[in-house]
């Protein structure tokens, strides 16, 4: 079957069909990132002192609302099992992936105004509960 799109040329309909699966897994993964930085509508400014960011306040307030239920694939904070297929040199790797983004993860939680002492004390923190026991780097 041949549609007429708003070009003018003709499209299959299949191609439509891509096209509308393609907006809602945009619209629902937007939708997820939004409920994973749940703090970043605030527009309060960071504080300016991050030594009063300790690195389960860090987490808590920037990283639970994904890393809690494992939205997107996100690994769960105490659950080392789903940290398994990760690197080796993860805890460096981490703190870059927490900075920076990784797949659906948003940079620094979706707050682009955090410091990275702030980032570096959630990620911290999500390590030590999840894997007590590891060496640090």
């Amino acid at each position: 079957m041949r549609i007429v799109g708003n070009s003018g040329k003709y499209q299959h309909s299949s191609h439509r069909g891509d096209t509308m699966r393609q907006t809602t897994f945009l619209l629902a993964a937007s939708f997820a990132l939004m409920a994973c930085a749940h703090n970043s509508g605030d527009s309060q400014a960071v504080e300016a002192s991050t030594a009063a960011y300790n690195g389960e306040r860090a987490y808590k307030e920037n990283c639970a609302g994904c890393h809690e239920t494992g939205m997107l694939g996100a690994p769960r904070e105490g659950e080392p099992q789903d940290w398994e297929e990760r690197s080796s040199l993860w805890q460096a790797v981490l703190m870059d992936h927490a900075k920076t983004g990784y797949f659906e993860m948003p940079a620094r939680g979706g707050r682009a105004d955090l410091p990275d002492e702030v980032i570096n004390a959630a990620a911290q923190y999500m390590l030590e509960t999840t894997f007590p026991d590891r060496p640090k780097d």
